[in-house]
């Protein structure tokens, strides 16, 4: 009877193991990305193309990219299942974090410091803004914070009120929709202009007077400890559960998009793939842009050591910039593919 019992919880064992893994295996899908035709955008468009004629395959990739000015519809697209990974600014990813209670993960960074100084003539130090008028684009989202927390820790204040008297410390910071009118103000009225790439680079190549005055980034290493993250990669909460495997693999095929665009050998390829899906009107301008619009595909414990460094700067900053607080690690889908 104990031999009996022995040999059917061992058929029992090996029945389980045969069928659970069958029971548990994770069916192909087809990913729907969101992205901005800006700088969290440039990375994607390799993935774009190489999907762009699989249509028919099951565990495929359908990527749109969105006009800049679109943001809170693409917000809306990845809370509501239209879109199941997206790319954001950092601080509207965890703002979408905390107004939902946490329906979106951030499973990557994809832009570091995108952001320049451009004017016609130079100044030693950011603090020689001073006085001055910048025209710039990105209000109520990173670009903004980025700004307002440079100006501060070089005693300045921001004035975004056009009557305001700037006072002893203001500079006047002037917000446009996108990074085209932006240059559009600063080229008409003068000043300074703060611009992400690839407008930077198309600021330059229409007036050779134009040159970098402070990189922002450097700018930002001076007066901070903290990596400068200004683009993520969220994923839909409950997509992310269903089908972990598909977004891990995205993400390596993600990675390889990157890659791609980071290349110098493909320097003219990429650029024709920005112009192609209506990030830059100009292969040219994209070229030159690439080596400036730090696009990565950073995850696993960097990702979230990064990620939660920056968000702790803006909420120091403007606790609102991030939804009211810091989001908890449960924010966080680590992914380690490197």
């Amino acid at each position: 009877m104990k031999i009996k019992f022995r040999i059917s919880a061992l058929f029992l064992a090996l029945l389980m193991a045969l069928v659970l893994p069958a029971c548990s295996k994770e069916e192909a899908t087809r990913i729907n990305v969101g992205v901005l035709k800006g700088p969290t955008g440039m990375g994607a468009v390799k993935i774009a193309k190489d999907y762009a004629d699989k249509t028919d395959t099951p565990d495929g990739y359908t990527i749109t990219f969105y006009e800049t000015a679109d943001v809170s519809k693409l917000t809306s697209d990845i809370v509501n299942g239209t879109v199941d990974i997206a790319a954001l600014p950092v601080n509207a990813g965890a703002t979408l974090f905390n107004k939902t209670e946490g329906k979106v993960k951030v499973i990557a960074t994809n832009a570091l410091g995108v952001l320049s100084v451009i004017g016609t003539e130079e100044l030693s130090s950011f603090s020689e803004l001073r006085g001055k008028t910048i025209h710039t684009t990105g209000q109520a989202s990173t670009p903004e914070y980025i700004i307002n927390f440079l100006l501060e820790k070089n005693g300045l204040t921001a004035v975004t009120d056009q009557q305001a008297d700037l006072g002893e410390n203001g500079v006047r910071v002037i917000y446009y929709p996108d990074g085209t009118s932006a240059t559009a103000a600063y080229t008409l009225n003068g000043g300074y202009a703060i611009l992400p790439e690839p407008a930077t680079t198309a600021a330059l190549t229409q007036n050779s007077a134009n040159k970098i005055i402070f990189n922002v980034t450097e700018e930002w290493n001076k007066v901070s400890e903290t990596q400068l993250v200004q683009g993520i990669l969220v994923a839909n909460a409950d997509f992310l559960d269903k089908y972990p495997k598909a977004v891990e693999n995205f993400l390596k095929n993600y990675k390889t998009s990157v890659d791609y665009i980071n290349d110098t050998a493909n320097a003219d390829s990429a650029g024709d793939l920005m112009v192609e899906f209506g990030i830059v009107p100009k292969a040219p301008i994209a070229k030159n842009a690439i080596p400036r619009a730090n696009i990565v595909c950073i995850t696993g414990e960097k990702m979230k050591d990064d990620v939660k460094a920056m968000l702790k700067v803006l909420f120091d900053a403007n606790s609102a910039s991030v939804g009211g607080k810091e989001p908890d690690d449960s924010f966080y889908a680590i992914y380690e593919i490197d």
